[in-house]
């Protein structure tokens, strides 16, 4: 068997990270992929392609019969036209949905417009092109290719089935991959230790936010950290924030951000601190929350999307109602000021973790999934 995944980033964000976790754990099962991707961010390996170009690329560049070979499309630009060139032979196919642009007119998530539910119009709410030329094409589309769809959480599931009830959808959650050696909450000398190699003050409490886009991410809602940081900061003084994902360097007093980071330097940021806050007002099933459970870290977030599949409400974490910037900052705040708390949550968090969110999970639920796929 060869998997060949396509993704929209080459390496960047969520749904590349997915893929490319994906295809490391393949690869030590002796499960041989490729990659292609759209958008070139990096140094990685894998081959730029166009969205009209993935099917016919990999119909010649692996020399294997069709009956060997399954195509996971994780993104694209152009679903479409994407989608189109797998017509001729629609078997061994699979896509997972990391966001709603399958079930819309193209956006990522769809907030408050119900649109996707009856079929999306040209005045669209979001301001994208001919929104209703993309819903009906991809609707079409997944009529006749009728490929196995994924979903990282039960909640895009549900709106899968209401959107496309005849759809064969299947949710496997994400997952990320651990640290070598036993899992453990990290101590207060690494947490010490980590905050002065970033020259932050070993007394303060780091907060931590974190959305590809930085204060851009509408969708993860960079826009609100600053409302939030007023509240944190008002109520603890001795706070010091991390806003990770932006696209340069800057500080406003404690509040500094940070471009996007690699997994090397964004761990550190992890480790150095005492609460993730996560504002996003629509999400799947978002990788930073894993990372963030797995490392011991405690988390505030809102109750959007599949977050309540990740994180339970004062067991595994604190969920604020989505928009409400003071409950969010509250949390945080709770989170900060009582640091039993924080561990409690952050260890029962882990053990969550451990459970259900690790690499062999996710990675023998896909390969079973691969082996039964009808190909010919």
């Amino acid at each position: 068997m060869h998997v060949h995944h396509h993704t929209t980033l080459q390496s960047q964000g969520g749904t590349a990270r997915v893929a490319l976790n994906l295809m490391d754990w393949l690869s030590r099962q002796g499960v041989t992929s490729s990659h292609s991707f759209e958008i070139q961010d990096g140094a990685d390996s894998g081959e730029r392609l166009q969205p009209s170009a993935v099917a016919e690329h990999v119909r010649h560049s692996t020399n294997l019969p069709s009956s060997q070979i399954v195509v996971h499309l994780h993104g694209s630009g152009d679903w479409p036209t994407c989608l189109e060139g797998f017509a001729a032979n629609p078997h061994g196919l699979v896509i997972t949905l990391h966001d709603c642009r399958l079930l819309t007119g193209g956006c990522a998530y769809p907030l408050e417009c119900g649109f996707w539910k009856t079929g999306c119009r040209e005045a669209c709410p979001q301001n994208l092109p001919a929104p209703a030329h993309h819903h009906q094409a991809v609707f079409r589309l997944l009529a006749t290719l009728r490929p196995l769809l994924i979903s990282p959480s039960a909640w895009l599931s549900r709106m899968v089935r209401e959107s496309h009830p005849q759809a064969q959808i299947q949710t496997i959650p994400n997952a990320v991959p651990e640290k070598p050696g036993p899992l453990a909450i990290k101590s207060a000398a690494v947490k010490t230790a980590m905050k002065r190699e970033l020259g932050i003050d070993v007394a303060g409490k780091v907060v931590l936010f974190v959305a590809h886009g930085g204060k851009q991410a509408r969708y993860k809602g960079g826009h609100l950290w600053d409302r939030i940081w007023k509240h944190i900061k008002k109520g603890e003084p001795r706070a010091v924030a991390l806003a990770v994902g932006g696209d340069a360097l800057r500080r406003s007093g404690d509040f500094l951000e940070l471009p996007y980071l690699d997994q090397e330097h964004l761990s550190r940021c992890m480790n150095a601190a005492d609460v993730l806050v996560y504002p996003s007002l629509a999400d799947n099933h978002p990788l930073i929350i894993l990372e963030a459970m797995s490392r011991g870290l405690p988390c505030a977030a809102f109750a959007s999307g599949g977050i309540p599949e990740q994180i339970i409400h004062e067991h595994s974490g604190l969920l604020a109602p989505l928009g409400d910037v003071n409950r969010l900052a509250a949390s945080a705040l709770n989170i900060l000021r009582n640091p039993r708390l924080g561990n409690q949550l952050a260890k029962t968090a882990q053990d969550r973790f451990i459970r259900l969110f690790q690499m062999e999970h996710m990675g023998h639920r896909h390969l079973r999934l691969y082996a039964d796929l009808p190909r010919f």
